[in-house]
């Protein structure tokens, strides 16, 4: 029998809302020897370091609360908070993060359904089912059969959140469990957010 072997990902908690996502999903803020704060792009500068999702929300909680502060032991000027929001507006490829974040929870709790021999499995349960936008045509014909979500995640970013190399197209949540409720409460709130902005902009 052949095994798919397991990468292993590391892992770091927003040291704001606590949640855990990969370490490479995430922002390094660190305070230097010298005591001035930078944001650790590459993750490997010395130092007291925090992290911060890459979210607006968690961005106006840390201000708020002054949490980052405290993790750093030092005050946080208006310049870096301006620069900090900048660098997460351009943070690339995280919109989905929280989901991410979920669907990994879920992973570890073996909830979730990976690829659709796994889902087809437990056809009597209402499946929520997460498709990759660069999956085949096959799956996608598959995923129509079910509710389906789509979040612009490509197979890599599916295949990371399970550990496994470039071979995840499709994921899988019974639609009655916290996980899946939980996606579809961030996915509705991700929407309500790009409407509102949209609306702003006209």
């Amino acid at each position: 029998m052949k095994f798919l072997k397991v990468k292993h990902i590391p892992e770091r908690s927003c040291s704001v809302c606590k949640v855990k996502s990969a370490k490479n999903d995430l922002i390094r803020l660190v305070k230097s020897p010298d005591g001035k704060i930078f944001i650790d792009s590459a993750g490997k500068l010395p130092g007291r370091g925090a992290y911060i999702c890459p979210d607006l929300d968690c961005l106006e909680k840390a201000k708020k609360s002054g949490v980052l502060a405290h993790a750093l032991k030092a005050e946080i000027n208006e310049n870096f908070w301006l620069e900090l929001e900048e660098f997460i507006k351009n943070f690339g490829g995280n919109k989905n993060l929280k989901i991410k974040s979920v669907l990994g929870l879920a992973r570890k709790a073996g909830a979730l359904l990976i690829g659709s021999e796994k889902i087809e499995s437990e056809s009597r349960k209402k499946i929520l089912v997460i498709l990759a936008e660069d999956s085949s045509e096959g799956v996608k014909k598959f995923a129509e059969k079910h509710e389906s979500l789509s979040l612009n995640m490509t197979i890599k970013e599916l295949s990371d959140v399970t550990g496994l190399k470039d071979t995840v197209q499709i994921l899988g949540l019974p639609l009655n469990s916290g996980f899946a409720k939980k996606i579809l409460e961030i996915y509705k709130h991700q929407h309500e957010e790009i409407e509102r902005s949209n609306a702003f902009e006209r």
